[in-house]
């Protein structure tokens, strides 16, 4: 490709090919986002419901309230997750540009 070519603005956009690379970008992006989301959603499920009512009434579970605890366990739970998925599902790759 000439540079006249490169910085033309006359084109369609079906005429561009995707980069596979961009696809599995996406793919784990979306993953990504979507284990932060179910550990949000499950750490404030588990803080309200656990931790709602009178402090009186709370059980206590090595000396932490149990939501606190249910958190901590959740937290260490979801880590684990994160290191698997990046140790065996994403994938390293060059980003750099092949044309050059």
């Amino acid at each position: 490709m000439e540079t006249k070519e490169f910085y033309e603005t006359k084109y369609s956009f079906d005429e561009i090919e995707v980069d596979p690379r961009f696809r599995i970008c996406e793919r784990e992006m979306k993953l990504a986002f979507g284990v932060q989301i179910a550990f949000t959603l499950i750490s404030v499920f588990v803080a309200y419901s656990l931790g709602s009512g009178d402090p009186k009434n709370y059980t206590y579970i090595m000396g932490l309230p149990a939501f606190w605890f249910a958190s901590i366990v959740i937290l260490l739970i979801f880590l684990g997750i994160i290191i698997f998925i990046t140790k065996k599902v994403f994938k390293d790759m060059d980003l750099t540009d092949e044309v050059a």
